[in-house]
């Protein structure tokens, strides 16, 4: 793995050994190497292959094996699991509903009430939850910026006449 000014980006190795699909070469990369790989890796291990042959369920397992000793590995998972078709028609609504209410944050349709603050909600809550809480949050932020914007623009007008 290179580092430059902090941003990380897979070696030419890694790259070629994901490109070939190169079990044996996958392994060899280090924890920081492979990390960079996780959601890639998750992805093959776990979605239905096009390739049925004895030979990738083979790679499979070598994949799966190296998969099991990484803790990040459930997260992607479960962020896999989410049906963002049905997240994304939540967060169009969520807009509308905030757009129509002239951006308060009273209801909301991606989050129900919030049992403790935000932050302690965000930190115990599982993916989805976690999701539409940043959702939510940047739908608001967003409708901030807009009526904000629009002050400024009849500021500027009134102070043109």
């Amino acid at each position: 793995m290179a580092d430059s000014m902090g941003l990380q980006f897979v070696s030419p190795y890694a790259f070629e050994a994901m490109q070939k699909v190169d079990v044996v070469r996958l392994a060899a990369l280090s924890d920081p190497e492979l990390r960079l790989l996780l959601p890639c890796l998750v992805r093959m291990a776990l979605c239905a292959p096009a390739d049925q042959s004895q030979t990738w369920a083979q790679d499979k397992k070598l994949i799966l094996r190296l998969l099991s000793g990484v803790e990040a590995v459930n997260s992607i998972v479960a962020l896999l699991s989410v049906d963002f078709h049905a997240l994304e028609q939540d967060a169009r609504k969520e807009q509308q509903l905030r757009h129509k209410a002239g951006g308060s944050n009273g209801e909301s349709i991606l989050v129900s009430q919030l049992q403790h603050g935000l932050t302690l909600e965000f930190e115990h809550s599982d993916p989805l939850r976690r999701l539409r809480l940043a959702l939510s949050e940047l739908l608001a932020i967003m409708n901030k910026v807009r009526q904000f914007s629009s002050c400024v623009w009849m500021f500027l007008e009134e102070s043109e006449t």
